[in-house]
């Protein structure tokens, strides 16, 4: 996520359509026919640890395929590998590729056709889930005592860009229907899975088109917001970038009177977005925070918007007055607020602060990257998903916390492009792993085995 959700939020005109066979890979699973007796609990959980080596060697195989984004020029190589593994457990596939003129859209160098697969299986029940994964991992900033797409496994945990977020969930997907497949246990629902694109940057990611284009059915199984831990999510904020520029006229330093200073010029708007700051970090939404960040600083116990004042650019040498001054303002918002009136509210104190200036002209610049999205934590699905993972921990009832942060996700474009009102997850992530993002990301194996249970628990049991 263009989020760090870390443990706490653990939170695809023109379509190119085709479906293409592969032949057989080194990894795919062996057929069984249907048994005529249901197995026990125990039984199913047994034949997923069975398949121990196989997540691990699976999620190694999906981590050395480098999809970063920007640019993402590595879906189809990703897709091609993915597949013919659906294939081959008897589901339909189609890649679905983003139309060039949405993709145009998007402030990011990106490189390559935005192809997103869906894979599809009729098992005539009543009801339908659609099973959600990203393929999208963001780029490499700091330094890893790790190869970051060479995984390797140490102590325990699996080392690699995408370990948690989130080809670990694509990993689960994959090995969970194995397991139905090689033990002959029909699901609750008919499945219908997808790979997306661009989930990292937001604005147009694949979700959003396969979303609008009825490619998404019944309800959302995220396989990133969860946890192995008792925590339901409630929600998350949407997000907003924002991109203001004050322009001066350069001179001599020696003779400022000559020039405008646009780093100077900046200040008064700067006051006056630091004071909408204070405003707005006071609003609070109907969604209660997850407990376990009071203890790192928070003020409510409900998720509160965020007003980050985060990069400021300017001059070019101490002895020439600036001509350019650029700030950039993350602004993530609750679903009780609407992007309208964030909009409204920035350029009012731009506006304000303007009045206050020298400034010879001042530019706005809006990047709307994700809508916010609340969860219904008392749904059927969401019942069954916590009973899942009762069943995997030996978790309480009284053990369970329901709440939300502001981070964000993709999840709030799948409900405002189509019906679909009910999203759940689930996820590797636990209470130590906060390392999505950071260098030497990674997952722990024994998590990874427990996520696999809980989804095969969630579709079958």
């Amino acid at each position: 996520m263009q989020k760090n959700l870390g443990v706490f939020v653990v939170l695809c005109t023109y379509v190119i359509v085709k479906s293409i066979t592969f032949p057989e890979g080194k990894h795919l699973p062996r057929k069984v026919k249907p048994s005529t007796q249901r197995p026990s609990q125990e039984e199913v959980f047994k034949a997923v640890e069975a398949k121990r080596d196989r997540l691990v060697s699976l999620l190694q195989d999906l981590i050395r395929i480098p999809t970063v984004v920007p640019p993402g020029d590595k879906y189809e190589e990703m897709v091609q590998f993915l597949e013919p593994i659906f294939q081959n457990l008897n589901f339909q596939t189609t890649r679905v590729i983003i139309p060039a003129e949405e993709i145009e859209k998007i402030p990011f160098p990106l490189e390559g056709p935005r192809v997103n697969l869906v894979a599809h299986r009729d098992f005539e029940k009543e009801e339908v889930v659609t099973i959600y994964a990203h393929m999208d991992v963001v780029p490499i900033e700091e330094p890893w005592t790790k190869e970051p797409f060479n995984p390797v496994v140490d102590n325990g945990k699996l080392y690699g860009r995408g370990a948690i977020d989130m080809k670990s969930g694509i990993a689960g997907m994959i090995v969970a229907l194995e397991v139905l497949h090689e033990i002959g246990i029909q699901p609750h629902f008919d499945i219908i899975c997808t790979l997306c694109t661009d989930e990292e940057i937001g604005m147009y990611p694949g979700s959003y088109y396969l979303a609008k284009k009825g490619f998404m059915k019944g309800h959302v199984v995220n396989t990133e917001l969860g946890a192995q831990m008792p925590i339901i999510i409630a929600g998350v904020a949407g997000n907003v970038d924002v991109k203001i520029r004050t322009k001066g006229r350069s001179c001599h330093s020696g003779m400022n009177f000559m020039g405008v200073n646009a780093v100077e010029a900046m200040i008064p708007i700067l006051s006056e977005l630091e004071a909408l700051k204070h405003q707005v970090e006071k609003r609070e939404s109907k969604i209660p925070l997850m407990p376990i960040l009071k203890a790192f600083g928070a003020t409510s116990d409900y998720v509160t918007p965020m007003f980050n004042i985060d990069i400021i650019q300017g001059g070019t040498k101490s002895n020439v007055v600036p001509a350019e001054c650029e700030v950039v303002i993350n602004r993530r918002y609750i679903p009780e607020e609407t992007y309208d009136q964030i909009v409204k509210e920035i350029q009012d104190a731009v506006n304000r602060g303007k009045a206050k200036s020298k400034v010879l002209d001042v530019e706005v610049k809006f990047v709307h990257s994700y809508s916010p999205f609340i969860a219904d934590t008392t749904s059927k699905y969401a019942k069954k998903m916590k009973e899942a993972l009762k069943a995997v921990h030996g978790f309480q009832d009284e053990d369970f916390v329901v709440g939300g942060a502001a981070a964000s996700t993709d999840m709030g474009f799948i409900t405002q492009a189509s019906d679909i009102a009910n999203i759940i997850g689930l996820g590797a992530a636990t209470l130590d792993n906060v390392s999505a993002h950071k260098p030497d990301e990674w997952v722990r194996i024994d998590d990874l085995v427990n996520m696999t249970k809980q989804l095969v628990h969630y579709l079958a049991l």
